[in-house]
């Protein structure tokens, strides 16, 4: 029999040191992200800013981890608000992943506006499925319709990670890259399918009981992976990955130049 007397609530003390010590990691990688961003006037606008989201509302919810009490933390508008700035941190990673496709390349205009606008379609959705979820879980009559929407729009998060990989594969965008910006995504799109895994692991009732009796659970499986790819997204910037392997066209002198021809 599994002991739903807690749910939707984790049953651990949170570290505060913990939470501390992660928020000026994740919180140096952002202001490293903001400078180097400003370097190249927040170009291209898109990615930058999805990432800059990213950033603070992970950096946000380590805070809270760090300052809110058990009993604040296990409150409706804390617990809400410590998983929407998680979602959100992990979901706008996966855009970016999206986005950064239709930075490289030719692709065509109806491709582009489909890789820009579905990722983020459906990352809404998952989150709107979450908000019944959520509301669900504070009855014991409808804990099972809490998990089954909760199970839902974890498998939408995970087709959508899934996805990414034939996506980039038939954009050919890979061709267009520099081999830093391949190292970007892979490690990127790995991590954020990582977390998939887990959160639909999890979003099964006994899984996710005993993901929520130890703190060390949250940092290894969900934390981890997120912070990887946003301190790779911040060591290999855009304004390093985003540069095009094609040849650059000639200058005007050069194309002025007289051909020679040898008889």
């Amino acid at each position: 029999m599994i002991d739903l007397s807690n749910y939707p609530y984790p049953t651990y003390e949170s570290s505060k040191a913990a939470g501390g010590i992660l928020a000026a990691v994740i919180g140096i990688s952002m202001i490293a992200w903001i400078f180097q961003s400003v370097q190249i006037r927040f170009t291209p606008r898109r990615p930058l800013i999805l990432l800059l989201v990213s950033h603070l509302t992970v950096f946000v919810h380590l805070i809270l981890r760090a300052a809110l009490s058990t009993e604040n933390r296990n409150s409706r508008a804390g617990f809400t608000a410590i998983s929407v700035l998680i979602a959100v941190g992990m979901r706008t990673i996966i855009i970016a992943n999206y986005d950064f496709l239709t930075q490289v390349g030719n692709l065509k205009t109806w491709m582009t506006r489909v890789i820009a606008i579905g990722p983020v379609l459906v990352a809404l959705t998952s989150a709107i499925l979450m908000a019944p979820a959520s509301t669900s879980s504070y009855n014991a009559d409808t804990r099972d319709r809490s998990f089954r929407l909760r199970q839902a729009s974890s498998v939408m998060v995970l087709i959508l990670t899934v996805a990414f990989y034939p996506i980039w594969f038939a954009t050919k965008a890979m061709k267009h890259m520099t081999k830093l910006a391949i190292i970007l995504l892979i490690i990127s799109s790995i991590s954020c399918l990582f977390v998939s895994i887990y959160l639909v692991i999890t979003s099964v009732d006994v899984y996710y009981v005993g993901s929520n009796d130890q703190e060390f659970w949250f940092y290894v499986f969900q934390f981890t992976p997120i912070a990887i790819a946003l301190l790779t997204w911040t060591i290999l910037h855009p304004k390093r990955t985003l540069k095009s392997t094609r040849e650059p066209p000639p200058s005007p002198e050069e194309s002025m130049q007289p051909i020679a021809i040898t008889i």
